[in-house]
């Protein structure tokens, strides 16, 4: 699997019509699950509003994709340690835009499946987030209901991507559905 910064979820029997509208955007890559793509872009902000302009001009793309999720932090891991270890700097270079916020963490993963439990893992870098915070003085609060940030984590196979999304960017961005 190549490198990639963005996760896409395209809708049941849409995949070869996905992977033609993405083509414009970067470099698309199938991967071994099931309506999964990656994408790899120069810009990710340049793509989002790419992405936003051309879904409101046609209205196919509301039909075929599911979710996408731009990353900003992306990295390759072989064992959960590794994963572990490999978030925390990504999890550091969120700390000022979570100072004194709201926030929760939300983990996809593709794969590692037995391994990984995506709760257990989101829980996890929650707490080291809070406790990150409360170690600056800049206490967040975690909550599930309408956070003023969402940390989302996508991993597919052994490549973790991390984002950080504002609620208004969630609204914004229909294609995210991180809520």
């Amino acid at each position: 699997m190549k490198d990639w910064n963005v996760v896409v979820t395209v809708a049941e029997n849409c995949f070869k019509e996905g992977f033609s509208f993405l083509s414009n955007y970067g470099h698309v890559e199938k991967t071994p699950f099931r309506n999964v793509l990656t994408l790899k872009v120069e810009n990710t902000e340049a793509f989002l509003e790419s992405f936003l302009h051309d879904m409101q001009k046609d209205p196919a793309y509301l039909r075929v994709f599911c979710r996408v999720i731009p990353c900003t932090h992306c990295f390759f891991f072989q064992t959960v340690e590794a994963f572990e270890e490999k978030a925390k700097p990504c999890i550091h270079s969120f700390l000022p835009q979570l100072a004194h916020r709201s926030f929760h963490v939300r983990m996809h993963r593709r794969g590692f499946h037995g391994t990984i439990k995506s709760q257990d893992e989101a829980s996890l870098l929650g707490s080291y987030l809070d406790e990150q915070l409360r170690s600056q003085g800049a206490e967040g609060k975690v909550t599930f209901n309408d956070p003023d940030v969402i940390l989302d984590v996508e991993i597919v196979a052994q490549q973790a991507g991390f984002s950080l999304w504002t609620r208004d960017q969630c609204k914004r961005y229909p294609f995210l559905k991180l809520n």
